[in-house]
C-alpha cells in the first residue's frame, strides 16, 4: 500500500513579525505582510500537486487562545481547499492553542475531512484512510488541554499495536530531555519505546529532521531567533516503510545571524566583497533576507562607519538589520610591556612561569573547587586563556591609538 502526507507544525496563525528594527520600503512591507499567508498557500498547493492523502498539523496552529477573524478564515479556507481536493487534515492542539480555546463556534470544525483530536473527535488512536478509502495508518495523538502540561506525553500515549498499518505519533511536545519544563517534556528514548513508524512532532520552530522523529519547524519565521530555512515535510510511505522524507521550504522572509572574521582582509573592500557575496547567495531562495551581522578578528585597516557599511550591504531584498563590530586592532605587546603601567605588569607576570606557578599554588584550593564545575578546563588552559584575554584587552585599549 502506498500513500503520502504532509507534516507541518507551529503555523502560529495570528502572530506578527518582531525584530524588524529598520524602516521598510513599500515592497518590503508587502512581502512581510503577506509572507505567512503565502507560505501557507504554497504548502496547500504542494499538497494538491503531489496528491497527498492527508496533512498533519502538530500543534500551535493558532498563536493565541483568542483567535482573530482573519486567522480563523485563513484556516477555514485552507481546510476547505484541501477538502475540495479530497485531502484530509489531522490536528492536535499545542500550548498556544489548547483544546479549551476551540470551544467557540468555528466553522472549520465541521468539515468531514478534518479531525481535531480532543475537539471534534476523541483523542484516541484513530485509523486514517488514503484517497481511495483504504485503511493505511493509525494516528496516536497527543495535544494540550490547557496551555501547560508538565508531564511526559509518553506516559499516556498507547504503544503501537497494529503492525499491519503505518503507526504515526502526532504529538506536540518538547523532546529535549528537560523534564522540568511545562510543555510536555520527554526524551527520544521514551518516544522510541512507543514503537511508532513516524513521530510527527510540533513545538520546536527550527526544523529537526530525523529518520523517524521529526520537527518540521514553523512554515515562516517571525524573529531573529528562528534563523535559516523554514517549511514543512513531505513523507511518502510504501508497504509501511518510509521511502521519502523531504523537507520543503516555503518561507518568504528569512533571518540569519552571521559572523565574519576579517583577520585576513587587507582593506574594507575585501571585507565588503566577502560579506556581500555570502549575503547574495543566502538571498537567492527567498523574497526578503534579514541579517544580523557580527564582525570579529583583527582589523588591518582604518575602520569605516557601521551605518555606512549597513547601507552598502542592504538591497531591496537583503536588509542588514544590525552590525556588531567586535573586531580589534593588533598592537605591539612590547610597547605595552615597556610602558610601566598595570597592564605591563600583568603581561610580564603572565610570561614568568615561576610567578604564575606561585599564584596558582597560593590559590590552588579555591581554583580546584572552581575547576570542578568546568571539567574540560584545566590549569594550563586557564593560564593560556588568561594570557590571551590580557592580550585582547591590550589590543582593544591601545590598538586604535597606534593606528590613528
Amino acid at each position: 500500500m502506498r500513500f503520502s502526507f504532509i507534516h507541518t507544525a507551529d503555523i502560529h496563525l495570528g502572530r506578527s513579525f518582531s525584530d524588524i528594527d529598520f524602516e521598510l520600503t513599500k515592497s518590503q512591507k508587502e512581502i512581510i505582510n503577506s509572507a505567512h499567508e503565502q507560505a501557507l498557500k504554497d504548502m496547500v498547493n504542494f499538497a494538491i500537486e503531489k496528491n497527498v492523502d492527508f496533512v498533519l498539523m502538530a500543534g500551535d496552529t493558532f498563536d493565541a487562545v483568542q483567535k482573530d477573524l482573519h486567522s480563523i478564515l485563513l484556516l477555514t479556507n485552507t481546510i476547505k481547499t484541501l477538502a475540495d481536493n479530497d485531502i484530509g487534515v489531522c490536528i492536535v492542539c499545542g500550548n498556544h492553542d489548547p483544546q479549551d480555546s476551540y470551544k467557540g463556534d468555528l466553522a472549520f470544525k465541521n468539515s468531514k475531512l478534518v479531525k481535531i483530536f480532543g475537539v471534534n473527535t476523541e483523542s484516541v488512536p484513530t485509523i486514517i484512510q488514503n484517497r481511495n478509502n483504504d485503511n493505511v495508518a493509525v494516528i496516536y495523538p497527543f495535544g494540550f488541554k490547557t496551555k501547560e502540561y508538565p508531564y511526559s506525553p509518553c506516559k499516556v500515549l498507547e504503544k503501537a499495536n497494529d503492525n499491519s498499518l503505518f503507526n504515526i505519533g502526532l504529538i506536540h511536545c518538547d523532546k529535549s530531555g528537560d523534564l522540568k519544563n511545562i510543555y510536555a517534556p520527554c526524551t527520544e528514548k521514551e518516544l522510541l519505546e512507543l514503537n511508532y513508524d513516524y513521530y510527527a512532532l510540533g513545538h520546536i520552530h527550527k526544523p529537526e529532521i530525523g529518520e523517524k522523529i521529526v520537527y518540521p519547524g514553523t512554515i515562516q519565521a517571525r524573529s531573529k531567533k528562528d534563523t535559516g530555512e523554514h517549511g514543512f515535510c513531505f513523507v511518502q510511505v510504501e508497504n509501511n516503510k518510509i521511502t521519502e522524507n523531504r523537507f520543503v521550504t516555503c518561507d518568504k522572509v528569512r533571518f540569519y545571524n552571521l559572523e565574519f572574521d576579517i583577520s585576513n582582509d587587507e582593506n574594507i573592500q575585501q571585507t565588503f566583497e566577502s560579506i556581500n557575496s555570502k549575503l547574495y547567495n543566502l538571498s537567492q531562495n527567498t523574497k526578503l533576507t534579514i541579517i544580523n551581522l557580527t564582525i570579529k578578528g583583527i582589523c588591518r585597516y582604518k575602520k569605516v562607519d557601521i551605518e555606512a557599511l549597513k547601507a552598502e550591504l542592504s538591497t531591496e531584498n537583503i536588509v542588514v538589520n544590525s552590525i556588531d563590530d567586535n573586531s580589534f586592532y593588533k598592537t605591539n605587546l612590547d610597547t605595552i610591556k615597556s610602558s610601566g603601567g598595570i597592564l605591563s605588569q600583568i603581561i610580564i607576570a603572565g610570561e614568568d612561569n615561576d610567578e604564575v606557578e606561585s599564584i596558582i599554588k597560593a590559590t590552588d584550593d579555591e581554583l580546584s573547587d572552581l575547576l570542578k564545575l568546568i571539567p574540560e578546563f584545566d590549569k594550563t588552559t586557564a593560564k593560556s586563556k588568561a594570557l590571551a584575554l590580557t592580550e585582547n584587552i591590550c589590543q582593544e585599549i591601545y590598538g586604535e591609538i597606534e593606528n590613528e
